[in-house]
C-alpha cells in the first residue's frame, strides 16, 4: 500500500494528514533502542567536517570493521547501506541468470533485472517457508552464470538456513555466486550457526552482506558492508561511484562498533520482547504468528479475517503501521509482518490489532 518497502512515514503522513510523532510504526525492522546514546556527542563533535569531502576510501571505518569481523581490510568493503551493494553486485559481476529464493526482499529480483540477468524464482512452501538447496533449478552442472541471493535470515518469513548448508552448495556450484545478505544476523541467538562470514575469503563465490543501519538504529544514515574474496572486492571498487559513505555515516559506524553495552543490552532486549510479543500475538483468535528467530514476526490472517490491507488501513487510523506483505510473492492478502518494539508499544500493537479485527468483523 505504502511503496515497496516498510518506514514509508511519510507517504502515511500525506495520505492520513498525520504527523510522524502520532504513528507507532512497526513496519520497519529497527533496534527498539534506537541508536548508541554515545551517537549524538560524536556526530555534534564531528559536524565541523562536513565543511571537507568524506574520506574516500572509508579508512577508519574499513579497519574496524575488518578488525570486528576478522578479516584483512582487502576483504571489506564499506557502502551507503548494503542496498548499494544489492544493485552493484549484479551490475559488475554480469550473471546470466539470478536465482531468489520467494517470498523474500523483492530488491534482489530488482537488481538481477537491472543487471540484464533473468529471473529463476523458487517458491517456498508456505508451511515452513524452508529453503531447498536441492531444488533442480539449482541443479545446473557448475552453476556458472548464475547468481543466488540468500536473506539470511529471511525478509519477511524470518526463516534460517544452516552455515554447513550454503558452505556445502558453495562448494557443490564454485561458479555461482551466492549472495548472503545477513542484514539482521546480528538480532540472530546463536548467529555464529547460520553466518557465513568467517568464511569468505576462502571461499571465493560467497559474498556476505551486512546492514550497521537495523541493529544499531540509525536507517536515515544510510551505511552497510560486504565481504568476499579480495578478487570480487577489486572488481566492485573498481566501478563504483566515489564518496558514496558520507562524513557522519563514517562516524556514526565508528560510534556504534564502539559501544558494546549498548549491543549487549540491545541484543538481551529484543530477545525478551520478541518471546512475549509472539506470545501476545498468538492468544489473539484470527492471526497465526510464525515463530520468530529474529526481531519481526510474520502474522497470518485466517481465511475468514480481513485482507492484510484492509487491517492496516485500520491500524493506521489508530496510529499504528504495520508491514502489509501482499507483495512479497508467495504470500498473498493475508499476511502482515511487525517489528519488535518496546514493551508499551508491543502491548498497544495487541490492543489494536484486537480492536481492528473485531471492528473489521461487524462491517
Amino acid at each position: 500500500m505504502f511503496g515497496g518497502h516498510g518506514g514509508n512515514i511519510a507517504q502515511v503522513c500525506a495520505a492520513y494528514g498525520l504527523r510522524p510523532a502520532e504513528i507507532v510504526d512497526f513496519s520497519a525492522n529497527i533496534n527498539p533502542l534506537g541508536y548508541s546514546p554515545c551517537l549524538p556527542e560524536k556526530i555534534a563533535k564531528e559536524l565541523e567536517s562536513i565543511l571537507h569531502y568524506p574520506d574516500i576510501d572509508v579508512s577508519l571505518l574499513r579497519r574496524a570493521i575488518a578488525s570486528e569481523i576478522r578479516h584483512r581490510e582487502e576483504e571489506v568493503l564499506i557502502g551507503n547501506g548494503s542496498t548499494e551493494f544489492i544493485y552493484l553486485i549484479p551490475r559488475t559481476l554480469r550473471p546470466e541468470t539470478g536465482v531468489v529464493f520467494e517470498p523474500t526482499y523483492s530488491d534482489y529480483a530488482r537488481a538481477l533485472r537491472n543487471s540484464g540477468a533473468g529471473i529463476e524464482e523458487i517458491i517456498c512452501a508456505e508451511e515452513t517457508f524452508r529453503r531447498d538447496l536441492g531444488h533442480p533449478v539449482l541443479s545446473a552442472e557448475d552453476g556458472g552464470g548464475r547468481m543466488l541471493y540468500v536473506c539470511n535470515p529471511n525478509n519477511p518469513t524470518g526463516s534460517l538456513t544452516k552455515r554447513e548448508e550454503i558452505l556445502s552448495l558453495a562448494k557443490r556450484f564454485p561458479k555461482m555466486y551466492i549472495v548472503m545478505d545477513e542484514a539482521f544476523i546480528d538480532f540472530v541467538e546463536e548467529a555464529e550457526d547460520f553466518s557465513v562470514l568467517p568464511d569468505v575469503g576462502k571461499v571465493r563465490n560467497v559474498i556476505v552482506l551486512r546492514s550497521m543501519t537495523k541493529f544499531h538504529g540509525f536507517p536515515g544514515i544510510r551505511l552497510g558492508y560486504m565481504a568476499a574474496h579480495p578478487d570480487v572486492i577489486e572488481r566492485i571498487e573498481a566501478v563504483r561511484e566515489p564518496w558514496t559513505v558520507n562524513t557522519l555515516a563514517q562516524v556514526a559506524g565508528l560510534a556504534a562498533l564502539e559501544d558494546r553495552h549498548h549491543i549487549n543490552k540491545s541484543r538481551e532486549f529484543v530477545s525478551a520482547e520478541k518471546d512475549f510479543l509472539y506470545r501476545r500475538l498468538s492468544a489473539i483468535d484470527g492471526l497465526k504468528p510464525i515463530r520468530p528467530s529474529v526481531n519481526f514476526i510474520l502474522v497470518k490472517i485466517t481465511d475468514d479475517g480481513p485482507t492484510s490491507r484492509e487491517l492496516q488501513e485500520s491500524l493506521v487510523r489508530m496510529g499504528i503501521l504495520i508491514r502489509d506483505c501482499a507483495n512479497f510473492k508467495g504470500l498473498g492478502n493475508k499476511y502482515f509482518r511487525v517489528a519488535v518494539r518496546n514493551r508499551e508499544e508491543n502491548l498497544r500493537l495487541v490492543s489494536c490489532l484486537e480492536s481492528a479485527l473485531k471492528g473489521l468483523a461487524v462491517r
